[in-house]
Formats: C-alpha cells, sequence, structure tokens
C-alpha cells in the first residue's frame, strides 16, 4: 500500500497523479511515468505505480494492472498482473 510522495498542485514538475486503485493488500496511487524514464525502457507500460519498496513501471487498466517487478537478463519485463478490487481516477 502507497500514496504518491506528493499532491497535485498547479505548475508541478512532477507528472500528476492520476488515481489509485484498490487491492486486497491496500490502496495504491499511480501516475505518468516521468518524461526521461518513458522514453528508455518499457514504453508499453507508462504509467508509475507508487509502493512502499520504490515505483513501479506498470500498465494501469480500470480491472487489472500488469506491473514490472524484475527484468529478465535480455532486458524484457517480469510482470504480475494484479487484478484491482475498486478504481477511482482523480479530476
Amino acid at each position: 500500500m502507497a500514496y504518491a510522495p506528493y499532491y497535485n498542485e498547479p505548475n508541478m514538475i512532477q507528472p500528476r497523479v492520476l488515481g489509485a486503485f484498490k487491492l486486497a493488500s491496500g490502496v495504491f496511487e499511480f501516475s505518468d511515468r516521468p518524461e526521461g524514464d518513458r522514453n528508455g525502457m518499457w514504453p508499453g507500460y507508462p504509467q508509475r505505480i507508487f509502493t512502499a519498496d520504490g515505483d513501479r513501471a506498470a500498465l494501469v487498466l480500470k480491472t487489472v494492472a500488469y506491473v514490472i517487478i524484475d527484468e529478465n537478463d535480455d532486458g524484457s519485463p517480469v510482470f504480475e498482473k494484479w487484478e484491482i478490487k475498486s478504481y477511482r481516477a482523480y479530476g
């Protein structure tokens, strides 16, 4: 469970926090990945999920999130599929 370490405000430098979702283990907030991060590895995972042990690149949909948890020797992502219980987009 983790919330973003910042909040949305005018003229912010970080990407806006897009929303939150609930799992059995708690609530997680997510944002777009920062511009420099997005241009690098795993462009198919455009969001960043805030977790207690660091940020994770992910593809967040309304009912499921594909979260990168590791990297194979060839650089391909190892991901988990998280079943979302409740999804909330921030305005």
